[in-house]
């Protein structure tokens, strides 16, 4: 389909599931007959959403920056080829083109979708204040639409965000055996170990003011740590992704969404420290922060989205519970009508960009009209 018809689809798409989640209520449990009633609507809702946002990932062909690579990447993992992609990733490959007897790589495509999907939609239901406000800005935020780039990474991205409820429960066993398993298919998945510990402790404004200085030298020496980024990932030499840089919207939305926390918290005073939301409201927060720096002071990092986006997805956990701890209800309406109006733009803007090189959302494509990539 063309670019406009594709536009077209993109919105009406997310429009659909965006109205399929504003019906997915809280099972409050007045009574068991009504809980039971309210959570299996909840669930037909959300099994919807994922039916219709997995057929429409499944599908696509040819769609994103990486498409055309991985199914070259998937063929060399299968034959024995030289790789450098890890070890879960490449094991599974081989398992599924052994077991369906050819190189589908459709399949492997459709399995990652299904994945993180699932582990996102699952995120917001059970982690998110508002499961409906947290799928909006999934959709309109551009994270499901990313999902078609770099899969192994977004995958990765998935079990962070659902791994974010382990480390302020202070389940650290399971918080470590999750990311490990994620590390099997996107190492840099790694980064989180250390960086969610590290948010969850309260900081002093020494240690924001620290934060900067040390960015701001690290951005003075950008070559030397330039060199030291391509030891660990000698596979950007030389390519496109030593380009780096965040676009300028996504950098406007995070420095965004850190004014709001920053509002939010003068807004409640200092009382609501001893309120049970804090300490998550203050861990999402100051990953934001972190996210701010990354995305300007290293900005010259190869793909440094990766590193923003796993401290920035905690916006879509961050926002609706800030909105549902306002008392006022007229801040509250009016906060929620800025966030979706934010939304609805920054869906446009990413929507009517989403042609340009290293996107490569549009046209969208499907593999029912087109011919397989072949590989001897």
């Amino acid at each position: 389909m063309g670019r406009a018809v594709s536009v077209l689809f993109y919105t009406v798409l997310a429009f659909i599931t965006c109205v399929m989640a504003a019906n997915v209520k809280p099972a409050v449990a007045e009574t068991d007959a009504y809980y039971d009633r309210r959570d299996a609507i909840n669930r037909v809702y959300i099994a919807g959403i994922f039916f219709l946002l997995f057929l429409v990932s499944s599908l696509r062909f040819g769609i994103g920056n990486d498409y055309t690579q991985y199914t070259l990447t998937a063929h060399e993992a299968y034959v024995g080829g030289y790789v450098v992609t890890e070890a879960g990733f490449n094991f599974l490959v081989r398992v599924i083109y052994t077991l369906f007897h050819g190189e589908y790589y459709e399949i492997v495509f459709a399995l990652f979708a299904a994945v993180t999907l699932f582990l996102f939609l699952r995120g917001f239901y059970r982690d998110s204040a508002d499961f409906s406000q947290s799928f909006f800005l999934f959709m309109t935020l551009g994270f499901y639409f990313q999902t078609f780039n770099t899969m192994r990474y977004y995958l990765a991205l998935s079990v962070a965000f659902c791994s974010m409820r382990y480390v302020l429960e202070k389940d650290y066993i399971r918080f470590c055996f999750f990311i490990l398993c994620a590390a099997l298919f996107h190492k840099s998945v790694l980064l989180v170990l250390p960086v969610y510990w590290i948010a969850t402790f309260a900081w002093n404004r020494w240690f924001y003011v620290l934060g900067i200085a040390v960015s701001a030298v690290c951005f003075a020496g950008r070559s030397l740590l330039l060199k030291l980024a391509l030891m660990l990932y000698p596979s950007y030499r030389n390519t496109i992704y030593l380009e780096g840089g965040m676009s300028f919207t996504s950098v406007l939305r995070i420095f965004a969404v850190l004014v709001l926390y920053l509002w939010f918290i003068r807004y409640m005073g200092s009382g609501f420290q001893e309120h049970a939301d804090y300490r998550k409201i203050r861990f999402y927060g100051q990953l934001n922060f972190l996210a701010f720096l990354a995305a300007t002071f290293f900005s010259f990092l190869p793909v440094v989205t990766r590193i923003v986006y796993y401290l920035s997805v905690s916006q879509l956990l961050m926002i609706p519970l800030m909105i549902r701890n306002i008392a006022d209800e007229g801040v509250k309406m009016k906060l929620k009508l800025a966030v979706m109006v934010v939304g609805i733009l920054y869906f446009a803007l990413f929507v009517l960009s989403a042609h340009q090189a290293g996107v490569g959302l549009l046209p969208y494509r499907t593999w029912l009209f087109e011919e397989r990539y072949l590989y001897k």
